[in-house]
Parts: C-alpha cells; sequence; structure tokens
C-alpha cells in the first residue's frame, strides 16, 4: 500500500520536497526526511466533476482531488478508480516570468536569430491546488498559493480531459505532466487573477458572471470580484490584485468587493501569520440569491449583499470554535466545520446551483454547436 511505499523509499520525490524529476525515486533516508521540509501529504480540496444535462451538479460518477502530497489535481473515474492527472504543471506567476525574462537579458535577444523556434516560458509545478470551483461550462478554476503569491488558475474544458487506465494511473505517479505532451504544446491552463496574499476561497457569483476571490494578508482579508467571459464580453476576465491598474492588453481586472481588518477580531484572538499551510478549507459561499457567505473572524461568518458588499448579518459561534470552511449543502443547510467539530446551520434559502445544460460538448460534436465554438474563441482571445 501507499504506507509501505513511504517506508521502503519507492514513493515519487515530490510528496517530500523541492523536486520532481522523475529520474530521482523517493530515496530520502528517515533521518533524511526529518530534515526536509515537512511534507504536505492529504487533499485540500474535493469537487464533483459537472456532467452535462444531468439533473443536478452534484450527480456525477467522478470525483476531482487537489492532492498537496502529489502537488497535483487528479480525477478519480468512477468507473475504473483510476487516477487521471488534470493538471500537474502550471503557467508561473507574472512576476515570476519578468524576473526570468530580466535575466536572460540581451542573451535572448541575441540568440533569438539563430531559432525560428517560438519561446515559451517554462511551466512550474503545482505547490498547494485548492479550491476546486467548476464554471457552468465545464471549465475548472483552482488556486495555488505559492511563494507568498496567491494564484487563480483556469483549466479549459476539463470535463473532456480524456480518462487513463488503471495501469496507467499507477505510472503517473511519476510523470512530470498531466499528459505526455511536450510542454509546448499544453495551452489548457491559464492565469485569471494573481494576487500578494493567501488565496481562501473562491466562489461564483449566482448568475455566474462573476467569480469571488477572498484573500487574506496579515493585516486583513479582502473580496475581489472577477468578471468571468460570457458570450457578450470578449475580455479574457483576467486580474492582478497587487495593483489598481488593469494588466498591459486587459480591459477589466479585478475589484475590491469588501475588505475588512483583524483590528474587528480581537474578541476572536486571531492567530493568523499569512502562512498558505493553515488555510485549506474554503472560507466563501454563496447562497441562490447571490449573498456571500465569508469566514471573517476566526468564530464569525459575514453575510455580505450582493449588490454593494454591504455587511447585512452574522453568525458567530461566540469564541468557542474556530470555522475553518464553510459550504452549502443540497439538504438547504448551511455547513461549517471547524478543527473538531461539523455544524449545519438551518436556513431559508439554500446554496447556489451550478447548471448542468451549459456544459461545452466534446470537440467531436462542434459541428452543430456553433454557439459553443463561437464561446471558445471568445474565451481564449488573448
Amino acid at each position: 500500500g501507499d504506507d509501505t511505499k513511504m517506508r521502503n523509499g519507492t514513493c515519487p520525490e515530490n510528496i517530500f520536497s523541492g523536486s520532481v524529476s522523475s529520474s530521482s525515486s523517493c530515496s530520502k533516508t528517515a533521518s533524511e526526511q526529518k530534515t526536509s521540509s515537512p511534507p504536505l501529504l492529504g487533499s485540500a480540496s474535493l469537487a464533483v466533476e459537472l456532467t452535462r444535462d444531468a439533473e443536478r451538479s452534484s450527480i456525477g460518477k467522478n470525483i476531482i482531488v487537489a492532492e498537496w502530497g502529489e502537488k497535483r489535481i487528479v480525477r478519480v473515474e468512477g468507473e475504473t478508480g483510476a487516477r487521471t492527472p488534470l493538471v500537474v504543471l502550471v503557467p508561473p506567476p507574472a512576476h515570476h516570468e519578468k524576473i526570468e525574462m530580466e535575466s536572460q537579458g540581451q542573451e535572448e535577444e541575441e540568440a533569438s536569430h539563430e531559432s525560428e523556434e517560438v519561446s515559451v516560458p517554462e511551466w512550474v509545478r503545482v505547490q498547494r491546488p485548492n479550491h476546486l470551483t467548476y464554471t457552468p461550462f465545464g471549465d475548472l478554476l483552482f488556486s495555488d498559493n505559492r511563494d507568498s503569491v496567491g494564484v487563480v488558475y483556469r483549466l479549459k474544458e476539463a470535463v473532456h480531459v480524456q480518462p487513463i487506465s488503471a495501469e496507467q494511473s499507477r505510472d503517473a505517479h511519476g510523470w512530470e505532466r498531466s499528459t505526455m505532451e511536450d510542454q509546448a504544446d499544453q495551452n489548457n491552463v491559464d492565469i485569471l487573477f494573481q494576487t500578494d496574499g493567501v488565496i481562501e476561497g473562491l466562489a461564483l457569483a449566482s448568475d455566474y458572471s462573476m467569480l469571488y476571490i477572498l484573500v487574506a494578508s496579515p493585516v486583513g482579508k479582502t473580496v475581489y470580484r472577477l468578471p468571468l467571459d460570457s458570450d457578450d464580453d470578449e475580455d479574457d476576465g483576467s486580474g492582478d490584485a497587487t495593483s489598481n491598474e488593469p494588466n498591459e492588453g486587459e480591459k477589466e481586472s479585478a475589484s475590491v468587493f469588501y475588505s475588512m481588518t483583524f483590528e474587528d477580531c480581537e474578541e476572536d484572538h486571531i492567530d493568523y501569520n499569512g502562512n498558505a499551510s493553515l488555510s485549506v478549507g474554503s472560507k466563501l459561499s454563496v447562497d441562490a440569491q447571490g449573498t456571500l457567505y465569508m469566514i471573517t473572524c476566526p468564530s464569525t461568518v459575514t453575510f455580505l449583499s450582493r449588490e454593494q458588499g454591504r455587511v447585512i448579518g452574522t453568525l458567530t459561534s461566540q469564541g468557542s470554535e474556530s470555522f475553518t470552511s464553510i459550504g452549502f449543502g443540497e439538504d438547504g443547510y448551511l455547513y461549517l466545520t471547524s478543527p473538531n467539530e461539523l455544524r449545519r446551520v438551518k436556513t431559508r434559502i439554500g446554496g447556489m446551483a451550478v447548471p448542468t445544460n451549459l456544459v461545452v460538448p466534446q470537440p467531436s460534436k462542434l459541428a452543430s454547436t456553433g454557439g459553443d465554438e463561437q464561446r471558445r474563441q471568445k474565451r481564449d482571445k488573448k
């Protein structure tokens, strides 16, 4: 089993730290493992794969798992149990790319005439994938908190990634990318948003036109509102929360929807240091009418109106427990987790339901679905 592999040193090296080279196995001794950085074992987020024209979005045979130990996102196939890698490599955050370009300097310019190949930015291994969120069109949104930078990525048409066999699934533990294709051919993951902070939650607006992003810093929390693609908007929807100005070439960027400081949480005895590893569960959710439910202080949930982000109510444990995640169930309850408990509260308004009739069909079926192809073109337009 997996425990035996970890003990005898045959598990993937990336479980323990830095290197993800497929040429080197997990050969560290017990003493070497103790001196290494702590392993990020376990799963940070789960989601049910969206199925086209299903009765409900939760009706699906496949489960999506954000694996911190393997540093990847996989789909557990309901029929075979195989783990199909969906995301292994991602584009680097913008400032990483700028540093890379500056370090190369004039060397690239001088060598450009020697080759006609297009330069492709080197993708990096996903570090702490989290907050798996499906759009109605079948794209998978997820966050990655890495090197003091929080990034929101999009895996385009994740529902159409072809499954692998159970035998391939065992071999895939050593893969350095989601498929065996060359990196230059991988363009299915793009950056929607990045910030100098820790992303603590993602939630779609009730009309699916916006993505709410909860970002925490050592001084407080901010909810950003990011426009998403639609048939009426050709903007690519990406944004940078480190600046009030849109990125070059963008028509729109994320805007601040709500902000608070930890000075408002003195009674909760805040002990937050901005460590991404402390933020696992999603601390943001939306109900059917668009009201946001946000864990602000450790034992307080704040309700925000969808129009202006005004505080319209709160829910608190009065300091008895710190809430770690929040989300709606299909039974009409609002669920809250703490380090030791799972709580639920009956609500008059249930959670937002994601439609399934908007999922884009597989490319082979696009002959009679020109609208879906048009949506693809608008989404990918840069």
